[in-house]
């Protein structure tokens, strides 16, 4: 049996790497005939075993992997994921996989993906190679830090994507200074508390140590040695919570960069949502430490919208609540077309679109016809005094349509209107005084502390000024809430049917979130609650009017028989859902229901 020089070639170049050795085989098995398959694969065979020793198989190391430049956008800022980060696309392994300007990193679905390198001076990488320019947010002038305040406690302001946002430190120096703090722990030095303080989104304060402190450069033992300082000897006062600075408007051109700051103090620290307003009035709670598409709220609870498109127009809403209040802050994003005869730089000074404007503008009626591409504008509601974001259908006139907010607003808005709805702003002065303010969710006046500057006109010297100038709530009373059926028919309907105490409730706007304690799984079609042996359950509570809350459930309730159903694989009750403190009659009932499959026989009948 002959083998061709071609062959004899090729066989040599392919097994001479180890790494080939597989590629050798499988092309000389392909490619020659059956008579020369058996002698070519031994002849590969021995080859390699004369070539390679035996030990140098597992004796090899791999080739040293040089990575490229910059790092991972998410390294940067723990809180952003960017291009393929966020859709697992363009999937890598190692940075050689990807172009020299990119860095192979981790996404959000646990793989890796090729996404562009950062740097720490927020500069994205160039093709070249090169650290390039801040990435543009549609201004000419350079964004800075001046003037920008980060009111948490080690948090400073830092360059992303061409705008001011705040993050945590995250280096400090290695000289120790140890520093006693009001949580009772002792740190290495100053910086390394105002870390902790800003990752925990608490307020930490130095305390006088007590106690001994081993390392260099302490002084002696005092007498009056005591234990560690516990955290509840420096609680402060509960305080609702208050804005550091006043909501303002934003525009950006379409593909750039902007972020809204909610800087909410309050004690305890409030937690912080957010929400955009929307014409269906469907409204998705966005939370820290998430990514909802291009906008991402940071642990500190800033959202940055990137890459911004026309669709991201509207209203955000930070919604900050504490036990003692709560406060909720409108911050207005207008996202601008950039068209070819655009002849200034600044998106705020855009001249009105079409016709001259008159007063009578503001009272026409929105044009909501669709006529070609579909855009978002702003309108002035005569019903809530306040511009509104509503889709825009591309057909011309339309007196009531505005490109931005702020042009809405100069042109629709008079002087002193909407005063009640402003939150409270303590400004960034230090000369307190008492003040009220009305708080339009709870539709009260609360008290709140003035720092003397920079506020805004809903702040009142006494109570009786507040109640005068904005609408106090009328008490009605509350309606029993009542459930779609009795406990058999709601059993059969409902998805799931639990027996639980309540261990965390929580408000939001119209739902809620309640935590059981599970104590008896009667009925689960949808999550494998007794396979999974879950000894807690999250219920989310929809439709709920927080006035009157249907159902009624507080903390204080013992345990409880709830039934609901499932969406998405998410535990959902109704305000008509069946929801009663358990009895033993209840639960031999449903016993027996479920014994005698009467459930199934009521589907059966039904069908």
């Amino acid at each position: 049996m002959e083998v061709s020089g071609d062959w004899s070639q090729q066989l040599l170049k392919c097994i001479t790497p180890v790494s080939f050795y597989t590629k050798c085989c499988a092309r000389c098995a392909i490619r020659g005939t059956r008579g020369s398959y058996i002698f070519t694969l031994v002849l590969c065979l021995f080859f390699f075993l004369d070539t390679f020793p035996q030990n140098s198989l597992c004796a090899r190391l791999p080739a040293a992997k040089s990575e490229h430049p910059g790092v991972c956008p998410n390294k940067l800022n723990a809180n952003l994921w960017v291009d393929a980060q966020s859709t697992c696309e363009r999937e890598c392994e190692i940075d050689q996989d990807c172009a020299d300007f990119e860095k192979c990193c981790t996404n959000v679905c646990g793989l890796y993906s090729c996404v562009a390198a950062r740097f720490a001076d927020g500069y994205l990488s160039q093709p070249d190679g090169r650290p390039g320019e801040a990435a543009s947010s549609g201004q000419a002038s350079p964004a800075t830090c001046q003037d920008f305040i980060c009111s948490q406690q080690g948090s400073t302001c830092d360059i992303w994507e061409g705008q001011p946002i705040c993050k945590c430190q995250d280096r400090c120096e290695k000289e120790p200074s140890f520093t006693c703090a009001s949580d009772g722990l002792t740190y290495f030095n100053r910086c390394y508390m105002d870390a902790e303080a800003c990752i925990r989104g608490v307020t930490l304060t130095v305390v006088t140590c007590r106690y001994h402190l081993a390392g260099p450069q302490t002084s002696p033992l005092p007498q009056d040695t005591t234990a560690f300082p516990t955290p509840t000897a420096y609680l402060e006062d509960p305080l609702p919570p208050t804005l550091y600075s006043n909501p303002s408007h934003q525009a950006v051109y379409v593909g750039g960069t902007v972020s809204f700051h909610c800087d909410v103090i309050g004690s305890p620290r409030p937690d912080v949502t957010w929400e955009k307003q929307s014409e269906r009035r469907e409204r998705i709670i966005m939370r820290p430490d998430q990514m909802y598409g291009n906008v991402v709220i940071t642990n500190i609870g800033q959202l940055v919208v990137y890459n911004a498109q026309v669709w991201d127009t509207g209203i955000y809403t930070c919604i900050a609540r504490n036990a003692v209040g709560v406060l909720r802050a409108d911050y207005p994003l207008s996202v601008i077309r950039r068209s070819e005869d655009d002849f200034l730089d600044d998106p705020e000074l855009n001249m009105p679109m079409g016709n001259p404007f008159s007063p009578a503008d503001c009272l026409a009626e929105v044009d909501r016809r669709e006529c070609g591409e579909r855009h978002v504008d702003w309108y002035y509601d005569t019903k809530q005094g306040a511009c509104l974001a509503f889709t825009h259908g591309g057909c011309e006139g339309g007196r009531n349509r505005f490109e931005t907010y702020e042009e809405c607003r100069v042109s629709c808005q008079r002087e002193g209107m909407g005063v009640c709805l402003l939150p409270a702003v303590q400004g960034p002065c230090k000369h307190w005084e008492a003040r009220w303010a009305y708080n339009a969710m709870t539709k009260q006046c609360q008290a709140f502390a003035y720092g003397g500057c920079q506020g805004n006109a809903n702040s009142f010297r006494t109570k009786a000024e507040c109640d005068a100038n904005c609408p106090q709530s009328k008490s009605r009373p509350c309606k029993t809430c009542r459930v779609k059926g009795k406990m058999v028919p709601s059993l059969c309907r409902s998805d799931f049917a639990i027996v639980g105490k309540v261990t965390e409730l929580i408000e939001d706007l119209d739902s809620g979130i309640a935590r059981f304690s599970l104590e008896e799984v009667l009925r689960d079609e949808k999550m494998g609650l007794a396979f999974f042996n879950t000894q807690h359950l999250e219920v989310t509570l929809a439709k709920m009017d927080w006035s009157c809350p249907c159902p009624n459930i507080t903390l204080d309730d013992g345990a409880l028989l709830v039934m609901g159903e499932v969406q998405d694989g998410m535990a959902i009750i109704q305000p008509d859902s069946y929801v009663r403190p358990v009895s033993e009659r209840r639960l031999k009932k449903i016993h027996e229901v479920l014994q005698k499959k009467t459930c199934e026989m009521l589907r059966r009948f039904q069908d």
